[in-house]
C-alpha cells in the first residue's frame, strides 16, 4: 500500500471517495459505510484517513470485578501496524461497543486519546459514546460514534485485532477507514491506492457538470435536451 497515496484521500470528502470506489466496482454499493447512527462528533475536523486497528469493550453490563485491561496491548498493535507501513502511516482506532447498552458504552475520554494519538491514531470510530469531549478534541483526535455519555461502568474488554461490526458495517484490521461529517467508509486495503485517481475524476466531472449548469443562460429546457 502507498502511504503517501493513502494520505491524499483526505484531500477529498467521504462521498467524493465512496463514489470513486464504486467506480472500481470491486465492491457492491450498497453496503461498506456507517448511516445515521453513526456521526461526527467534532466535524471541524474535517476528512480523516487511516489503516483500521479494531477492538471490542463492554461498559454496561453489571457484575464485572476488575477485569484485566487491554488497552495498552491495542495501543501495540496500532504502533505495529503504523509501522509495518513506514513512517508516519495513520491508523484509525476502532472500538466495537457491545454489551447490554452498546451506545451507552463510553469507548474513550481525552487520556486514553492523546495516548491513541501518540500511536499514530488520527481518528476514531465507534458505534458507542465518547465523554470529555472537550479535552478529546484538543488531543485532537476526531470522534465519530453515537453521541456522549458522561459516565461508564468497568471497562471489559473482549479482544483487540477482530473482526468488529460498527453499524452494521465489517471492519478488519488492516482495512482502510475514511470519514468526514457525512460518515465513514471502509475501503479495502487491495485497492485503497487506486481510490485516489477514481476520487480525482469524479471531482473532475462533477465540476464540470456543474460548470453547465451554472453556466449564463442555462435553462430547463436546455438541460432537458442535452445543450
Amino acid at each position: 500500500m502507498d502511504i503517501d497515496r493513502l494520505r491524499r484521500l483526505v484531500e477529498f470528502d467521504t462521498p467524493t471517495i465512496a463514489n470513486g470506489l464504486e467506480r472500481l466496482g470491486v465492491r457492491d454499493p450498497s453496503y461498506g459505510y456507517t448511516g445515521p447512527d453513526i456521526r461526527c462528533l467534532m466535524p471541524e475536523s474535517g476528512p480523516r484517513v487511516g489503516i483500521a486497528v479494531t477492538a471490542r469493550m463492554d461498559t454496561t453490563s453489571p457484575g464485572f470485578k476488575n477485569p484485566p485491561s487491554m488497552f495498552d496491548d491495542w495501543i501495540r498493535l496500532m504502533v505495529e501496524v503504523a509501522r509495518r507501513h513506514g513512517p508516519d502511516t495513520p491508523v484509525f482506532a476502532v472500538m466495537e461497543s457491545v454489551g447490554l447498552r452498546p451506545r451507552y458504552t463510553v469507548t474513550i475520554g481525552d487520556g486514553m486519546g492523546t495516548v491513541m494519538r501518540l500511536a499514530g491514531a488520527v481518528g476514531f470510530l465507534t458505534n458507542g459514546s465518547i465523554r470529555d469531549i472537550e479535552g478529546v478534541r484538543s488531543v485532537p483526535l476526531p470522534c465519530w460514534g453515537a453521541g456522549l455519555s458522561p459516565m461508564h461502568g468497568i471497562m471489559t474488554w473482549l479482544d483487540v485485532g477482530s473482526p468488529v461490526v460498527i453499524d452494521g458495517v465489517t471492519i478488519r484490521t488492516g482495512d482502510v477507514v475514511h470519514a468526514d461529517e457525512n460518515g465513514a467508509l471502509v475501503i479495502p486495503p487491495d485497492v485503497a491506492d487506486r481510490v485516489l485517481d477514481e476520487a480525482a475524476a469524479v471531482r473532475a466531472g462533477e465540476g464540470a457538470f456543474f460548470t453547465r449548469l451554472r453556466s449564463p443562460g442555462m435553462t430547463i429546457d436546455k438541460y432537458l435536451s442535452g445543450e
